[in-house]
């Protein structure tokens, strides 16, 4: 493992200078186009925030390469054509989006992640200096960064603390390069044994009709009216399928003869003259369809934890047989008898099948523990995880993981542990636990109907545990869905990851340790690769439990030092979640989570130190771009002994234009090259910033020739700046204060938004920031943080100064988001009065009032207010000032597209030719 001498310290790699952004921002989003299947890893087994593959790959490739390297050799190794405008196509794509037109594909090749990677590109990353390189992922989580690694030839140690993620990579990046296609008839074999067994012992828990196929079944919960006495059905819409040409809802009938409802199916609610959206829920409380009186969220919460609260089912959704053609169509009904008996025979967990499934240990009894994402479920009266199924449910997952038991017993009754054949019937033990996972996450009480596609969305889609007031059921035993879908979407997954693994793959090693102490020797690695967790983004542990619970049943016999404990380690789990700081004030709860999570990150950091070759490349993955996590993520680094070299932004959502995100949020993934820093040098602040401010200009220049703009700019900049300010850490100044890496950051945007806007012409710093704000946002809100530091220029600018609140109400915050006002609504707002310029405090003010005086009263009313602002016509300011709006407004908000159009229309009356929304030709009366 150790490299070769002769190579060590040599020079720099590809991702601290280079790295295509568009390339791999464009590959990155197809993973994720709605339509087009997503990654194998991210169907075989739910887990949180996965990074995509082709985006994992470009960082160890990047980690690796030499600075020199043919960037066509580079492109091959990720599967992208290097005789294609990529970003181009992306481009086209979102025009014909964005103008609502239907266009041939201009991506005529493979998305990249499919493309398999030949013994050639093996052998030039083994050329690339290092000596059979060992490549680490302390959060290795879903797969992604080890999985690539291994089909790079790699040999990689992947390590997570969950033991939910451990399961998931032995089944996603060892078991599919270890066993290969071996694996699927066996696994298919024995999935298909539980389910012929578990099925027979169903069937009459499961009724169905004639020439019917049952898929699923809705339900509401329910609480007692405390004035009427009626039984009310809880639920925020009554709709079940709103689709273009399905609109199927159910109407709520309360009688006065029965305190019970019954329900009506309406196939077109609206000539019926009913509205489903008006449900019995509304705003967390209730309200009876038959006295409409209301019970407030607390009284139903009360009801809840006093076991009062019901289950009413409501609608059985069944398919038939197209009368014309092939294929099935839906048929929404009301349960029949038959099928409300064969819910009471199970009645509720005392029944007799029940009781001595859960005798055998085969229903999870253990208690929720109370976290922030799983104080709803105890809120809603559900301290345990089996309160999260019904009955049914329980049913059909306690006697699917009896037939499991008894199949898995004897897969492994004639073998030998510790041998091959044992470690392949872990495998495939492993694939038919898969399968039961799936099966829990879609057919539990936080399962949803969504009825505009009327499917099941299920438990982990939140990545917490929201309370359900109507949930959906499927039926587990019908043909070619529920038990045999998730077989046929585990094997299919199966298929596709072995399709992914190339002939000579490198070795995984899994583990499950705290990254705080791995077990590595010291400077045993040579690159790291890591996605850490962000604060409070995923509480993994909490939410992990879901699963964990029926994992220990199913498989901690098999992974016993995994699945020793009542639930997962949630003591060392590096996120900042308050509740374990209960009985604590909650603004102290969450400092004090704040701190917990930031020193577990920096003690992780130090351990990636320690194991890292003194050479050695590390290379974090980073999902968000708020200054302050800059400055917490660049803390723990450089007290870790790191200095930051380059930082590049990822682009991983579907529909982004780069430089311009919606609304200012940025879904990127930045990767953030770090070396172990050589030697302490200590610098005063008056000195470094120079060099910060420097290095700065220098990338700025660099990186937008490269067609990096907008916001990710700012963030590519970033690196390279914090590196310098990294060399003399910790930074003081003259008078002996320690200065942070937020001053740094401040120097950074500085220089960036100048350089965005040096385009504008004798313009304040005012109306500069309020100009690039409107570029970067690309619409009229955005983000707080984003808006933040997008009005750094110096001097006095800031937001609190551009408020309607006490500043020159330019923007208007309100709460986490930042409005940018338009001329017309700064007028509408009192803020700006068009004719009393003696008011006016910047050039924005002047030309926002040459605007609304341009639209109301014409070109006279605005020469007259330029010439009492001590402007004209021809003043460069005022043209380059309305360009720019010209310019924002393009592909924006409609707001911003109709003052745009103002803008343009002006400059041609001004004799200037507009350079954005409403070119030259257009006339005012056009479009007013």
């Amino acid at each position: 493992m150790d490299s070769d001498d002769s190579q060590e310290g040599t020079g720099r790699v590809l991702g601290e200078e280079w790295f295509p952004v568009g390339e791999v921002s464009v590959e990155s989003m197809r993973e994720r186009i709605p339509g087009i299947d997503y990654p194998p890893t991210n169907r075989i087994h739910v887990w949180f925030a996965r990074r995509p593959l082709i985006a994992s790959r470009a960082a160890i490739a990047s980690s690796l390469f030499p600075v020199g390297i043919d960037r066509r050799i580079v492109l091959k190794t990720l599967a992208i054509p290097h005789d294609r405008d990529v970003v181009g196509a992306h481009e086209e794509v979102l025009r014909a989006k964005a103008e609502k037109r239907k266009i041939k594909s201009p991506f005529d090749w493979p998305q990249a992640y499919k493309v398999p990677i030949g013994e050639d590109i093996h052998r030039m990353l083994q050329q690339s200096g290092i000596d059979h390189p060992v490549i680490l992922d302390p959060f290795s989580g879903g797969g992604s960064i080890p999985l690539e690694a291994t089909r790079l030839g790699l040999d990689v140690v992947a390590n997570d603390l969950n033991p939910v993620a451990y399961f998931c990579l032995k089944g996603t990046v060892e078991y599919p390069a270890r066993f290969g296609t071996r694996l699927i008839p066996e696994v298919r074999a024995f999935c298909e044994k539980v389910h012929r067994e578990a099925k027979a012992e169903l069937e009459e828990y499961y009724p169905s009709g004639p020439h019917e196929e049952v898929y699923s079944y809705l339900w509401a919960r329910t609480i007692r009216c405390p004035q009427c006495g009626l039984t009310i059905p809880l639920s925020p819409n009554w709709w079940i399928a709103r689709t273009d040409k399905n609109k199927t809802a159910i109407r709520v009938i309360s009688g006065i003869d029965s305190d019970t409802c019954t329900f009506e199916i309406l196939e077109d609610p609206e000539n019926a003259g009913y509205d489903p959206d008006c449900g019995t829920v509304s705003k967390g409380g209730a309200i009876c369809p038959r006295c409409t009186s209301t019970i407030d969220g607390d009284a139903i919460k009360t009801e809840a934890q006093a076991g009062r609260m019901g289950h009413q089912l409501y609608c059985v959704c069944t398919k038939i047989p197209r009368s014309r053609g092939r294929g099935k169509t839906w048929v929404f009904r009301a349960p029949t008898e038959e099928e409300m008996f064969a819910l009471d025979r199970l009645g509720d967990l005392d029944s007799d099948r029940l009781t001595a499934l859960k005798a055998k240990g085969l229903i999870p009894s253990e208690e929720i523990i109370p976290g922030s994402k799983t104080r709803e479920p105890i809120n809603y009266g559900m301290p345990h995880w089996s309160g999260l199924f019904n009955p049914r449910q329980l049913l059909a997952h306690a006697t699917y993981m009896e037939k499991y038991l008894e199949a898995k017993q004897g897969l492994f009754s004639i073998l030998t542990p510790g041998t091959d054949e044992w470690e392949f019937a872990t495998a495939v033990a492993t694939y038919g636990a898969m399968v039961f996972d799936s099966c829990v996450n879609y057919n539990s009480i936080q399962g949803r109907w969504h009825s505009g596609r009327t499917v099941i969305v299920g438990a982990m889609d939140m990545q917490a545990f929201p309370f359900r007031w109507s949930y959906a059921e499927w039926n587990q035993i019908v043909k070619d869905a529920g038990y045999e879908w998730a077989v046929e979407k585990t094997i299919d997954s199966l298929t596709e990851l072995i399709a992914l693994m190339p002939e000579t793959s490198g070795n995984a090693t899994i583990i499950n340790a705290d990254a705080q102490a791995l077990p590595c020797e010291p400077k045993s690695i040579d690159v790291i690769v890591t996605d850490p967790p962000y604060s409070n983004n995923v509480m993994y542990a909490e939410v992990s439990d879901f699963f964990y619970v029926w994992l220990k049943r199913l498989v901690g016999d098999l992974f016993p030092v995994q699945f020793s404990e009542e639930q997962t380690n949630k003591t060392d789990e590096a996120v900042a979640n308050p509740a374990r700081f209960k009985g604590i004030k909650k603004g102290q709860a969450k400092n004090l989570a704040d701190q917990d999570y930031a020193a577990k990150m920096e003690a992780s950091f130090r351990e990636m130190h320690r194991v890292l070759k003194d050479d050695g490349v590390l290379c974090v993955m980073f999902t968000h771009r708020k200054a302050e996590a800059w400055e917490g993520l660049a803390e723990a680094l450089m007290n870790a002994g790191f200095s930051l070299q380059s930082s590049w932004p990822v682009h991983t959502e579907p529909g982004e234009k780069f430089g311009k995100a919606n609304k200012g949020a940025l879904k990127v993934t930045v990767l953030l090259y770090c070396r172990k820093r050589e030697n302490h040098r200590p610098g005063r602040w008056e000195d470094v910033v120079e060099e910060i401010r420097h290095t700065a200009s220098y990338k700025v220049e660099e990186y937008s020739q490269n067609g990096i703009t907008g916001p990710d700019l700012l963030v590519s900049v970033y690196g390279p700046a914090l590196g310098k300010f990294s060399e003399y850490y910790p930074v003081k100044d003259v008078t002996g204060a320690v200065r942070g890496v937020g001053d740094a950051l401040a120097i950074v945007a500085q220089v960036v938004n100048e350089y965005l806007t040096g385009d504008v012409q004798g313009a304040d710093m005012e109306t500069l920031a309020y100009l690039n704000l409107l570029r970067i946002a690309h619409g009229v809100t955005l983000e707080y943080d984003l808006a933040r530091v997008s009005t750094v220029f110096g001097g006095n600018t800031s937001l609190e100064a551009m408020d309607v609140r006490g500043g020159s109400g330019l923007v208007k915050k309100t709460g986490s988001k930042v409005k940018i006002l338009t001329a017309k609504e700064r007028f509408a707002e009192g803020v700006l009065d068009p004719h009393r310029p003696q008011t006016f405090s910047n050039l924005i003010d002047v030309v926002h009032a040459a605007l609304i005086l341009y639209e109301q009263e014409g070109l006279g009313s605005v020469s007259r207010i330029l010439e009492e602002t001590g402007k004209d016509t021809r003043d460069a300011g005022v043209i380059s000032v309305l360009q720019a709006i010209t310019t924002a407004g393009e592909g924006g908000s409609a707001d911003l597209v109709s003052e745009a159009r103002i803008a343009s229309a002006l400059l041609e009356a001004l004799g200037q030719t507009p350079s954005g929304v409403g070119r030259s030709g257009e006339r005012i009366t056009h479009w007013i």
